[in-house]
């Protein structure tokens, strides 16, 4: 279906020809790269699709025959992964959750105007680019694992009690073992007991950090033959620093240690240049002279014949930079320190890029030689940038909340008090109630600015613990909290008490309510942790209610729900939108909280029943402690 970088082939279904060639017109304007087939009806389409290959379907909603959501059906039996665009003039929102519902990639509707096109180009290239980009991961997950397989070297994968939960056949050739026999022991099986202390000493360095460790040790054969095996042992962690696997690469060096330790050592840079997703390796030795992969020939912008130098390879940085690298290159060269900088570089074509370098001197080369690899990491960067100029706005912001009204209004409420010290007035109670209202809204305005940060700090969260310390701080009166789990998850604590003190108060309130359309009581959802009075009210007819805290079953996350009389599930997509409110005297803000704090931690949260008929709020994507 195309390579990245290659043409786009787009397949436009519309009855309307017409348009779909002004459409046409103007996307190739857009970009040239657009190769655009047109069909007038879904049947047309399907037959096209069987005879020429296509990056991307955008199709039209009402047409004759099959409409657009038939269409993209019958195209997601063949193709579920293609990139489908729903491009409609009627639009409406069933229109759009249908077309989510058949997995449509994205939904855009025509206007007026040409402006539109831009914005579908970039949605088909957006589209394209993800689609492209994970068919080739696929395709290196199937690579590598056939790399295993056939690999010379013995490959064995442990758990993280260093059990042996995989192995290739050139492992059990070395150890004249059978898969079977090795399957659930651990290294001791073949490590001669003169060698427990150093294997001991890598396990425990792996346990406590990730990285990959070299060892020469001696091992045993099944048959009793000793042989000196070289190993290149590796923890993979995801993200959070939870681990993911553990495993070693071995060959037997017994005859020819020197020269198969060097390639070990080879095969080790670059296996770890592709786990860090690197884009380019490079060598570099004593004499200047350099070796670049293609990788680093497409980050420079230079032709293939391109035969750099050391001088040439450190002239494409920025001259802020350059002397940084200079001096890194040498001490990985001279004294053996390895460096990892992110640095500026200015390519051949006069581009602008910010880049990873990571370099380290190669044991038991002929002559001094750095390695290294090469990572472009603009868009990194960028985002970054976006991030921190959204702080800002954000911290402007909640300055303009807290400072230009806040003040107003802490004047207006002290000359009210005096009035109603000399005048009483239902009037100025009816003021007074309006203050209070104004006071809720700054308040969870601010908390929204607050909680729409990042996550920057992480720690291991006792659910229980948390939900119980929680509930204590709120006047529930006869409302009940039975929590059953014993989960520990990464989270801020501070945020996660905030989500728990929203879900129990929406909770409280709603499971009291006589109509169940009644979701969000903002007085019960807003309070303050450690300030249950400004919901007492509506909390003191919350009794009888029990409000549960669970793992989900497939342990992707917890749950809060209660026994009262559900959401309605025409307003289950809403109730997290800021401003929602289906009581009076809501702000709308508390679920829309829970709904930021959720996202800073890369959670999602949704709403459903309980096992009661009451409401279920899943918190899923959690990371949890095994």
């Amino acid at each position: 279906m195309g390579e990245a970088g290659s043409a786009i082939r787009v397949l436009h279904v519309d009855d309307d020809r017409q348009y779909a060639e002004t459409t046409a017109a103007f996307l190739k304007r857009e970009r040239v790269a657009f190769d655009i087939e047109i069909a007038t009806s879904a049947r047309k389409g399907l037959r096209l699709l069987e005879t020429a290959a296509v990056d991307c379907i955008v199709s039209d909603y009402e047409m004759p025959g099959q409409n657009g959501i038939d269409f993209l059906e019958s195209v997601r039996e063949d193709y579920p992964d293609l990139p489908f665009i729903l491009y409609t003039g009627r639009g409406s929102e069933a229109v759009a959750s249908d077309a989510i519902s058949a997995g449509v990639t994205d939904y855009l509707q025509k206007a007026p105007d040409t402006s539109h096109y831009a914005l579908l180009s970039n949605r088909i290239v957006n589209a394209v680019k993800q689609y492209r980009s994970q068919r080739a991961l696929e395709a290196s997950k199937d690579r590598l694992s056939l790399f295993i397989d056939q690999s010379p070297l013995g490959f064995v994968e442990y758990n993280q009690d260093f059990e042996i939960v995989r192995v290739n056949e050139t492992l059990t050739e070395i150890f004249g073992y059978t898969e079977t026999e090795l399957l659930g022991e651990t290294w001791e099986t073949f490590v001669s007991s003169e060698s427990y202390d150093d294997v001991d000493a890598v396990t425990s360095a792996l346990s406590e950090a990730s990285g990959g460790y070299h060892s020469v040790n001696e091992n045993v054969r099944k048959d009793g033959e000793r042989i000196v095996v070289e190993w290149h042992n590796r923890l993979v962690t995801d993200d959070s620093g939870d681990v993911v696997t553990i495993f070693s690469h071995c060959q037997d060096v017994t005859e020819r240690i020197e020269h198969e330790q060097n390639l070990a050592q080879l095969r080790d840079f670059f296996a770890e240049a592709e786990e860090l997703g690197a884009l380019g390796a490079w060598e570099y030795d004593e004499s200047g002279m350099s070796t670049w992969t293609a990788g680093t020939r497409r980050i420079h912008e230079v032709d293939d014949d391109f035969d750099p130098t050391v001088e040439d390879g450190l002239s494409f940085y920025h001259p802020e930079d350059r002397e940084t690298v200079s001096d890194a290159v040498d001490a990985a060269l001279n004294d053996g320190d390895p460096y990892d900088l992110e640095v500026r570089l200015i390519t051949a074509r006069g581009n602008h890029r910010w880049v990873r370098t990571r370099g380290k001197r190669v044991e038991g080369a002929e002559k001094p030689t750095v390695r290294g690899f090469i990572q472009d990491i603009t868009e990194q960067k960028e985002r970054e940038r976006r991030l921190r100029v959204q702080n800002e706005r954000l911290d402007s912001f909640a300055s303009v909340v807290s400072h230009d009204l806040q003040g107003p209004l802490t004047v207006a409420q002290g000359h009210l008090e005096l009035a109603q010290q000399d005048v009483a007035n239902d009037h100025l109670d009816s003021i007074d109630a309006a203050h209070e209202r104004m006071q809720t809204l700054i308040d969870d305005i601010l908390t929204l600015a607050r909680e729409g940060r990042e996550a920057t700090t992480t720690e291991p969260v006792n659910l229980r613990t948390a939900a119980t310390a929680c509930w204590e701080t709120m006047e529930t009166e006869s409302a009940a909290l039975e929590t059953d789990t014993d989960s520990v998850v990464l989270a801020d604590p501070g945020r996660l008490q905030r989500l728990f003190s929203n879900l129990f108060r929406n909770c409280v309130a709603h499971g009291s309510e006589s109509s169940p359309s009644q979701v969000q009581q903002d007085s019960m959802e807003h309070g303050q942790m450690g300030q249950p009075g400004q919901s007492g009210e509506a909390v003191e007819n919350g009794g009888g209610v029990t409000v549960t805290l669970g793992d989900i079953d497939d342990a992707s996350g917890f749950y809060v729900a209660d026994d009262g009389p559900g959401i309605p599930e025409d307003e289950r997509n809403t109730v997290f939108e800021a401003g929602y409110s289906t009581a009076s005297e809501g702000t709308g803000f508390g679920l829309a909280i829970v709904a930021d704090i959720a996202a800073v931690h890369g959670w999602d949260v949704s709403v459903t029943d309980s096992e009661s008929g009451g409401a279920r709020f899943e918190i899923t994507g959690v990371d949890k402690e095994m």
